[in-house]
């Protein structure tokens, strides 16, 4: 019912705001067939933990070298063509209801892994960041899965403790160094629970890693993370 109610909200304002496709700006739709058709989906085999592309199944190099502390990560599709001129849209100019969007499709990846979870967070925003966006675009897609999966929501299970310099141009050694110790959980929220963690776009897992330390440390049995698209990082 409460995902009924999300649905209906944003059909409503469609009516009220015609929408034009966030792949194409194409009118009449937020996301048209013809784009859904042109992602590049991320499809098996891919890294058993991660969830990097391989070219046959198993464990990649990096999570052999440095295994991580997350338990698995998957995404939907490659950040190119149409995904990444809606995420640039839903993250740079507040077509915040996108996140519904790719709820099927983020949903249909999380049941072909198999994992087990008892609540679904997103990763956050450090405070000057979300006071100048006004929302958390891992939020928008976070929320609408728990909905619809009918999944305990806890938006602040997770937090920022700092904020971070942008990961665009760092290597994966800065990656790590960056967001180090820049999350907190709350014990009360995930003590012996199995966390789902969301965001946009995976690159390096650095990010995703650093909130499962966090969330490990607060008491969480196991943590997994799921991102709309990933990008392609050596």
């Amino acid at each position: 019912m409460r995902y009924r109610f999300y649905k209906w909200f944003w059909s409503a304002i469609d009516l009220l705001f015609p929408p034009k496709c966030a792949g194409c700006n194409v009118p009449g739709t937020r996301w048209c067939q013809d784009c859904h058709e042109k992602v590049s989906r991320i499809l098996p085999p891919y890294c058993d933990i991660c969830g990097q592309h391989l070219t046959i199944s198993g464990i990649c190099v990096h999570c052999k070298e440095n295994p991580p502390r997350i338990c698995g990560v998957r995404s939907w599709a490659w950040f190119k063509g149409p995904v990444r001129s809606a995420l640039h849209r839903l993250k740079y100019q507040r077509d915040i209801a996108l996140g519904d969007v790719f709820t099927d499709s983020l949903i249909e990846v999380f049941d072909d892994s198999g994992w087990q979870v008892d609540l679904i967070t997103p990763v956050p925003l450090g405070v000057a960041r979300q006071k100048e966006r006004g929302y958390n675009q891992a939020s928008l897609l976070a929320r609408p899965i728990a909905l619809k999966m009918k999944m305990p929501y806890l938006p602040v299970a997770l937090i920022r403790t700092r904020e971070t310099l942008s990961q665009i141009e760092l290597s994966r050694k800065q990656r790590q160094e960056n967001v180090a110790g820049a999350f907190q959980a709350r014990s009360a929220d995930v003590l012996g629970k199995r966390v789902l963690v969301v965001d946009d776009v995976a690159t390096s897992g650095s990010t995703l890693d650093s909130c499962a330390d966090a969330l490990f440390l607060a008491g969480a049995a196991k943590v997994f993370g799921l991102t709309l698209a990933r990008a392609e990082f050596t």
